[in-house]
């Protein structure tokens, strides 16, 4: 063997070196490629043979390119997007859902579909670009629910879009008394992202209102105004763009709620339920069992929350909660048309301290575990349909499924 075959044969020795995984050094490298090559180091060490009996000892060798392992960001899993059955829990090393693309708006950048779900009251187009959606408010209270419009604009790397849900109505009689109300609340709200550094981060508002005013004339009786209405803003930085097998959420949410009666202009202290909610969180997500066909994830979530209602109430609490939850995804059939998953997850109150007027409360409770199932089916590269179903469980010494919070969903999505 001369100095060229020697050469040659170091470059693509080298080239192989330095295709492979950067998580192992040189030593366990060594140690490891005698009990297990991949394809590619058994096609090198074959040409190498090859060189080194040819007469031709100036012929090229071709290099060929290393089977180079990918991480779990990007495994056919979590190449699909899913509806709002899939990861309820909010397990970051999941695939994305249609709730985690309007958290984070830039992730609609260069997706052409058309979502439908009927269960949940809302469709999404997205144009690559421009996208729309319509869906509604969950005003807790007001049965009378409000539709809303949602339009933004997605580029790669930054994403917006704003929302408006409105109603209003007006009664009058001959006694000149006049009710006003909005039904579920005007409903204001916007979300901006942006990435950077490999990372995204996202800031979001949701502003809440509902009122029924009933006008008198004074010389007949008081004037009465019910008032409600909640201030959500959220702000969160993620790592999921470039995340391995390891994805995490940090974040902060803030909620000021205003639930009161004014009679004649002054508040009613008996009807006073106000407050304002300050909950920082982190969350987290990674994948402990994989192969192509079947992975598990495991996920938890930290919120700490302070809670002040406003006087005269006099009362506050402090939380830590855990959020621990599993995911499992396997695929079905030699296509992969067919897809299961599962999950399961609780809140764990760690602690918590309460105190209201002259009682305080110290307390720590394992709340009922949350389960869910469901399956997905994609025909060809642009229509998949969504079915999940999911109840808590345990929430009785005898019975599993008791009827209580049960959910079924259904969707289905036209991709282009």
């Amino acid at each position: 063997m001369n100095l060229k075959t020697v050469f040659g044969i170091g470059l693509v020795s080298l080239g192989t070196a330095f295709a492979q995984d950067g998580a192992y050094d040189s030593e366990s490298s060594s140690t490891q490629t005698t009990t297990a090559q991949s394809l590619s180091e058994q096609e090198l060490q074959k040409q190498e043979e090859q060189a080194a009996s040819s007469e031709s000892l100036t012929s090229p060798v071709a290099f060929v390119k290393p089977d180079i392992p990918t991480d779990s960001k990007r495994t056919p899993f979590n190449a699909i997007l899913h509806g709002k059955s899939y990861n309820r829990n909010s397990n970051m090393a999941a695939a994305n859902n249609t709730d985690l693309l309007l958290s984070y708006p830039n992730l609609f950048a260069n997706r052409k579909f058309f979502y439908i779900e009927p269960t949940n009251k809302l469709g999404i187009l997205s144009l690559g670009s421009f996208f729309t959606a319509f869906d509604m408010s969950y005003a807790t209270q007001e049965h009378n629910q409000l539709g809303r419009l949602t339009l933004g604009y997605a580029a790669p790397g930054f994403g917006f879009y704003v929302r408006a849900g409105l109603g209003r109505q007006r009664e009058s009689d001959d006694n000149n008394n006049v009710r006003s109300t909005t039904y579920g609340g005007d409903d204001w709200a916007f979300a901006i992202s942006k990435g950077f550094l490999g990372m995204n981060v996202a800031l979001s508002g949701d502003w809440l209102t509902k009122k029924a005013q009933v006008h008198v004339d004074p010389d007949n009786g008081r004037e009465t105004e019910n008032k409600y209405d909640s201030l959500t803003v959220n702000l969160s930085l993620t790592n999921a763009p470039t995340a391995k097998n390891f994805t995490w959420t940090l974040g902060a949410r803030l909620s000021n709620s205003r639930d009161e009666t004014l009679i004649n202009g002054d508040v009613d202290d008996a009807t006073q339920k106000s407050f304002i909610d300050i909950a920082p969180y982190i969350r987290g997500g990674l994948s402990v069992l994989e192969n192509e066909n079947a992975r598990v994830l495991f996920g938890t979530a930290a919120i700490f929350s302070y809670l002040n209602f406003y006087d005269p109430n006099e009362a506050y609490a402090l939380t830590a909660i855990l959020q621990p939850s599993m995911l499992g995804e396997v695929f079905v059939g030699e296509d992969k048309n067919f897809m299961f998953y599962g999950e399961v997850g609780y809140d764990w109150v760690l602690f918590q301290y309460k105190k209201e007027g002259d009682l305080k409360t110290i307390m720590d409770r394992m709340n009922a575990v949350n389960a869910s199932v469901g399956f997905r089916y994609q025909y060809k590269d642009y229509l998949s349909a969504e079915f999940g179903i999911g109840q808590q469980v345990f929430t009785g010494t005898k019975s599993i499924f008791n009827g209580d919070n049960t959910f079924v969903d259904f969707s289905a999505m036209i991709r282009f």
